[in-house]
């Protein structure tokens, strides 16, 4: 059996302030355009088997435009696959917080072939397929602990379907990760993981396949790391990994501002600006270490509000000098998330933000975004009013 497995589309996702020729958000956009060939690529692989493993959408209330886009590609795809299965499970971010609040995914069960499971673990039998799936949704994951979770032995194959976090797949968990004994074991043909935005194998039979786009907090992490989909054999348990084409993503290499004068730091910015190829219209980060007060009013104001014309988004970060650290070209301080909190106020504000509870429909990125927007303003982040 071929299974097409996507996951963390976040249809709805929007961050700066660029918006298309239609009036909108441009970075929503994208994650629509991304989720567009990654179904078209599905398609055309022909799979017997469609899985979404959470995160569809960004927010328990998407928007209109959002929604009705959404709806018109899948039902475009199900009709193409003549209502071949597609099986939905909802992540955190389109659950929300009270079970009578419904889910917004209940809208995809009219579509031909679609069955969404967003409340409780749930299993699924596809006879026409021989196949069984245990479905794990965001809410589900509270269950684990109480639930045994094992093969239904009255079908040939059997899937596992998690959005969650899985111990060892990141140190930065908010909430304490999925005991992966529990979850990883050889009795499942495919266990499809969704909610690490990462492509990343987990067991030869248990897969994260990552984002479609780049739409976490910190895509920083995340720059030059593909976005796609998986395509999976059940028969021979291997896979291949699909890229789907996204905007560009870049992390320039840090500066470090310690032993510099004005004119070699705006050099600095300058060229590792235009060493990049595909600048043009693509999310940057240039980080600058080592940054006393009074060079900050020395960066070239014009240089930086270019460079923000011509990305998509150009993020100039400003660190000072840090307690106990010996300034010296190419040997910036540790990039981790310590450091970055003793920084810039606007940095401790994304730290704090990032790891604080807010409520189910609250958009975290639009959250973060505001709030920074705000401190850049009252404390003059950005120089020379770039």
């Amino acid at each position: 059996m071929r299974v097409a497995h996507l996951s963390d589309v976040h249809l709805g996702y929007r961050a700066y302030s660029r918006t298309n020729e239609h009036g909108i958000n441009q970075r929503e956009a994208d994650v629509m355009r991304a989720f567009r060939a990654a179904l078209r690529a599905v398609l055309q692989a022909a799979p017997d088997l469609v899985l979404l493993t959470g995160d569809l959408f960004h927010s328990v209330r998407p928007s209109n435009h959002s929604l009705i886009t959404a709806y018109r590609y899948l039902l475009d795809l199900q009709t193409q696959r003549r209502g071949a299965p597609l099986v939905i499970i909802a992540g955190n971010h389109e659950t929300p917080r009270t079970v009578e609040s419904g889910c917004i995914l209940a809208l995809l069960t009219h579509l031909p072939g679609v069955q969404v499971v967003y409340d409780q673990i749930t299993q699924i039998e596809l006879p026409a397929l021989d196949a069984s799936l245990l479905c794990i949704p965001a809410r589900g994951v509270g269950e684990l602990e109480q639930r045994i979770i094992e093969p239904n032995p009255r079908f040939r194959w059997n899937l596992l379907l998690l959005h969650g976090l899985l111990e060892g797949v990141t140190p930065f968990a908010l909430e304490r990760p999925i005991d992966r004994q529990k979850i990883v074991r050889e009795e499942w043909d495919y266990i499809a993981l969704g909610d690490w935005h990462l492509y990343t194998q987990v067991a030869p039979n248990a897969l994260y396949p990552g984002a479609t786009e780049f739409t976490s907090t910190n895509i920083w992490e995340e720059a030059g790391k593909p976005k796609g989909w998986i395509l999976y054999e059940t028969e021979s348990r291997t896979h291949e990994f699909h890229q789907v084409p996204t905007r560009p993503v870049y992390d320039l290499m840090p500066i470090d501002a310690g032993e510099l004068t004005a004119a070699e730091l705006n050099d600095a910015i300058e060229s590792r600006a235009n060493a990049l190829e595909g600048f043009e219209g693509a999310i940057v980060r240039q980080r600058i270490y080592n940054l006393l007060p009074e060079m900050r009013g020395q960066i070239d104001g014009e240089l930086i509000r270019e460079l923000k014309t011509r990305a998509l988004h150009y993020h100039l970060d400003l660190r000072p000098p840090q307690l106990g650290f010996r300034a010296g070209r190419g040997t910036p301080p540790p990039d981790d998330a310590e450091s970055e909190a003793r920084l810039t106020l606007v940095d401790e504000w994304r730290l704090f933000a990032r790891n604080y509870p807010l409520p189910a429909d609250l958009d975290r990125e639009q959250f973060i975004e505001l709030g920074a927007r705000y401190l850049e303003t009252r404390s003059g982040e950005v120089p020379n009013g770039a």
